[in-house]
Parts: C-alpha cells; structure tokens; sequence
C-alpha cells in the first residue's frame, strides 16, 4: 500500500475520485457519511436524520440478493446483534413503560444499519479506506482548531461563549461546537482511535500527526471538565504507548503536557484531582479521620455518593426484573414506581432509591433495562475485544494491519468500560459513537484473520 501525507488537496482528491467511482446511491449514502463526524459535533438532529436516511437507503441498496453476498463473512457479528435486538424487543413487550421504551427500543436497528452500512462501502469501494481518513482527521482538526480558539479567546468561532465566562468563583470549561452541551471530550475520546486505526490501515508515513492530534487532544479534553473523558483519554494513551515504536518521546510528550495544565489551571486541577478524592471518600484516608465522624461517613464510595445511590437504585430494579429488565428508558419510571411503594428500601452503607433518567453507569443501566442476557452479550464483546488486544500486544511482530485492529477494537473498548460513570448508553448521541466505528471494526477485522480467530 502506498503511504501517504494529509493535505487539503489530498481531501480535494479524495473527494473527487469518490464522486467519479460511486453510484449515484452509494454516492449519497458516502456523502451522508462525509458529513457524519461534523453532525456529531454540532447537532444530534441531524446526526440522528443521516443515520435514518442512511438505514433507509442502504436496506434498498441490500434488497437485491446480489447485494447481500458482501456479508457473508460477519455473519457471527451479525447473529450477536440480531440475538442483541431480539433482547430488547422482549424487554419492550414486558415491559410496563411501553409508551417511553416503544421508539427507542423498536427503532434501535437503525444503529446497526449504519454500521453495516460503512463496512458495504468499504468493502465494495478501496478508495474509501482513505477517504473515511481524511474526513475523521479533518474533522477531529476542526473541532480541536476551534476548541483552542475558545481556550485562547473565550468564545468559539460561532460566537458560542466558553462556560463560566465572566462569573465569579465558577469552573471555566470549553464546549466547542457542543455549545451548552457538555460532550466536547467524550466526542474527540471516541473519535481519537479510530482516527488511529485509520492512519495504520492507510500506512501514513509519519508519527508527526499522530503526536500533533495526541497532543492537542490532551490540552483540549482537560479544558473540557470532563472527568470521564481525561480517564478514558489517559487509557487510549496507555494502549498507544504500548504499541509505540517511539516510546520515549511519547512520555516526554505527554508528562510535559499534563505537568503545565495542571500547574497552570488551578480550579480545573483541583476539580480533577481533589474534587474526585473528595467525591470518592479518600479525602479523609489522605487528611486523617476526624474522630467525631460516625462509621458510615468513613466508607470509600463509587465515585460519589450520588452515583452509589443510583447504582443501588439499578441494582434493587435488576433484582426485581432479572431476565429482561424493565425496557429501555424505563429506569426512571420504575424507580418511581418504586418510590411511590413507599419501600424503606436501605442497605448497610444508608444507600437509597434515587430516581434519575438512568443510572450513569453503563452495565448498570443495561441490566435494569433489558437484564442478564443483554448485560451477557455487551460484556462478552468487551471481553473478547480486550482479549484480542491483549494477544496483538504479544505478538513478536506487529502489523501495522494489527495495529490499525487492535485501534479500532479500542474505539468499542472505551464505549463499553466497566465501573466507570457513563451517560445512557441508549442515548441517541452515544448509540451513534458506539456504532459509527463498529463498522469500520466490522471491515479491519476481516482483514486480520490471523488475530481474530
């Protein structure tokens, strides 16, 4: 494969050898997935509207019997969704908030859709591999180019101010393009490695991009204030340094970065560090007890007292509908119920019901929602994604085609940790992130047979 180098005439190129080599129906569907990443970045709206249309379109495109020979080497994929979705289509006919889980839940193929969609593409069309590259790395570029203009100057190019601008006492956090909405880090995590599974499979020539897009991305996510983020973040940058054949200047790299952000931005320092030990409890293991605390307030908590309370919320409605849970989007209801049966639900740590519109914790909300078997099926792929990285790692020579696998199984990876606070994992925007690069898994893990079998 020939190597090559970003440029806004590569993009110009790309582009136009898409247009000429495409149908006209694979060419829309390629230029709905164009500007994908973007709509990611700036309106769910029309993120969800492409998905639509795309599911729509490609089930046209797959209707005819020829079509469908380009799936024939995913069919255990395939299965595990179809066995997925057949969860929590049984989730929704027991359930008894049928009028909030309907759409959600009946709907919820379309994500598939997009994915299988992607992998078609790929598959038919080799231009694409390349052209899915470009488009990542010039949008994560974007979103980052505008992220530091509003670090730099308080408001981004739309004029969207950053958060806590010009109040007093308040925690100062950026945005972007995400406006009031607190996902700036969580989008460039996720789209992080499967820009890296993508320069592999590409075999761009040089480690100057990828540290430029490492880099940047850790000045931004710290600026976003999102603590899930920088963790999820730092775990992609461990799995890096793992692979990398310039270790060394990647820790100089990021130990620089990490040393003046948090030196130099006192409050966001502290929310990071010291407002999380306080959260978790371990403030108190670190300062020393005060000896007037009663015993309860010296636990260690799951990440605060809050998300401890929701988690037993999510555990007590587990316990009450193991099999198949309560449907999607049926925690807070349930919890209501629940709170409305006037049950003196406690344990030993004084947790209790707390009603939210989920849990924040994803594994948690799945098996309150659609139950054991849906909880099997995404904790078996998490554990097979993580034990096939594992054995890329020990491999004696890696590919740069392993490489490229073993990023793209990390972009899934970080949408399925255990433990860790999430938002819905049925959320329309996470759907989308989850699904958007299990179509690229999809086509890179056909090509690495030697690994994932």
């Amino acid at each position: 494969m020939k190597q090559m180098t970003f440029s806004f005439q590569v993009l110009k190129g790309v582009i136009q050898e898409a247009k000429d080599k495409l149908d006209p129906l694979d060419k829309f569907l390629f230029f709905c997935l164009f500007f994908f990443p973007f709509f990611m970045s700036s309106s769910i709206f029309l993120a969800d509207l492409a998905c639509a249309l795309i599911g729509v379109l490609f089930l046209y495109r797959i209707s005819k019997s020829e079509k469908l020979k380009y799936f024939r080497k995913i069919n255990k994929s395939f299965n595990l969704f179809i066995f997925f979705y057949l969860v929590i289509l049984i989730s929704l006919t027991l359930s008894d908030h049928l009028y909030v889980s309907f759409l959600p839940s009946f709907f919820y193929f379309r994500y598939f859709l997009l994915s299988l969609c992607i992998y078609y593409l790929l598959k038919k069309y080799e231009i694409l591999e390349k052209s899915f590259l470009i488009i990542i790395f010039f949008t994560i570029c974007l979103v980052l180019f505008d992220s530091i203009i509003q670090i730099l100057f308080n408001y981004n190019i739309f004029g969207y101010k950053k958060i806590g601008f010009k109040e007093i006492d308040t925690i100062q956090y950026i945005t972007s393009f995400f406006n009031e909405e607190k996902k700036l880090g969580s989008y460039l995590v996720r789209l992080l490695p499967i820009l890296l599974s993508l320069i592999y499979l590409n075999n761009v020539k040089s480690y100057k991009y990828e540290f430029f897009i490492l880099f940047i991305t850790g000045i931004v996510v710290f600026h976003s204030s999102e603590r899930t983020a920088l963790f999820l973040l730092f775990v992609v940058y461990l799995f890096y340094f793992i692979l990398s054949d310039k270790k060394k200047y990647f820790i100089v790299l990021i130990f620089s970065i990490f040393i003046f952000l948090f030196n130099t931005e006192n409050r966001l320092a502290n929310k990071y560090i010291l407002f999380t030990l306080e959260q978790i409890g371990l403030n108190q293991y670190i300062n020393g007890f005060d000896q007037k605390e009663s015993f309860d307030e010296r636990f260690i908590r799951y990440y605060s007292e809050e998300h401890e309370n929701l988690s037993y919320t999510a555990y007590i409605i587990f316990k009450r509908n193991f099999i198949f849970g309560v449907g999607i989007k049926g925690f807070f209801n349930e919890c209501n119920k629940l709170v409305k049966e006037n049950l003196n639900l406690k344990n030993s740590r004084g947790n209790k019901l707390v009603c939210s519109t989920h849990p924040h914790n994803t594994y948690l909300q799945i098996l309150s929602e659609i139950g054991i078997f849906g909880f099997l099926i995404v904790f078996y792929l998490f554990l097979n994604l993580l034990y096939t990285n594992i054995k890329i790692i020990f491999k004696k020579n890696i590919s740069k085609l392993n490489k490229s696998y073993f990023f793209v199984n990390l972009s899934i990876i970080i949408n399925l940790m255990p433990l860790i606070p999430s938002g819905s994992i049925f959320n329309n925007w996470i759907s989308l992130m989850i699904f958007f690069p299990l179509g690229f898994y999809l086509f890179i893990k056909e090509k690495n047979i030697d690994v994932s079998n």
